[in-house]
């Protein structure tokens, strides 16, 4: 019997591999400056539990999340990569453990995603948050189809009213549902326009399902960084 089994990126978070060019700041989005004289700032990203939960209940469990992301100084993108370990599905008795292709059992791997610096209420409230995109995912579990997770997906930046305007060495992102099994808390940017989600699917040939991203994410920077809101 094929289940959907699916990944969480994020996200939390699925983000960041090349360097993103300088972009000027929406009024939706706030530009991240490296507080040192250089034009790349990088960073590594430590975390630890996160789910990958599905609208019809399936669900996937990873014990840490690794990464690292990169973005050009005065833009308001970047790009990151994780890796998550520990994962196991929840869908049968035996929790069989899951992999991206190529990598060892438990671990699964996601594409460079691109991440945007996001203002995730309407103003005068300002709320930063990150938004990945481009999230591309296929691994699968032992004895099970393959699965692909794409799409994107919203998180919030823990330390919001301590980081407008000012350099920090850390930024921690928490991806979390609204209560609802499979939906993401923050699904908008300045909660309007295009709905962000994330879409899991059987590669077997089973239905598509929204899915939502459970865990929080440290980015270390290698040099404090400021975002400008």
């Amino acid at each position: 019997m094929n289940k959907k089994l699916m990944l969480l990126a994020a996200g939390v978070l699925s983000a960041l591999a090349l360097a993103a060019l300088p972009a000027l700041a929406s009024a939706d989005e706030f530009e991240a400056h490296c507080e040192v004289n250089i034009h790349i700032c990088e960073g590594e990203i430590t975390g630890g539990a996160s789910t990958l939960v599905s609208d019809n209940g399936d669900t996937i469990t990873c014990s840490a999340v690794g990464g690292t992301t990169s973005f050009t100084s005065t833009s308001t993108t970047g790009e990151a990569s994780l890796h998550f370990t520990g994962c196991r599905e929840h869908v049968t008795f035996f929790t069989f453990q899951c992999n991206s292709a190529g990598a060892a059992a438990g671990t699964i791997k996601t594409n460079a995603m691109t991440f945007h610096v996001i203002n995730l209420e309407h103003t005068p409230t300002t709320k930063p948050g990150i938004k990945f995109t481009s999230v591309s995912v296929t691994f699968e579990c032992t004895g099970f189809s393959k699965k692909t997770v794409t799409g994107s997906v919203i998180g919030e930046i823990e330390n919001a009213a301590g980081i407008c305007n000012t350099a920090v060495s850390t930024h921690s992102v928490d991806f979390k549902d609204n209560g609802t099994t499979g939906v993401q808390t923050w699904m908008h940017t300045e909660t309007t326009g295009t709905t962000t989600d994330l879409i899991a699917n059987n590669d077997a040939g089973g239905s598509y399902t929204t899915a939502a991203q459970i865990g929080t994410a440290t980015i270390h920077w290698n040099h404090p960084v400021k975002i400008t809101c």
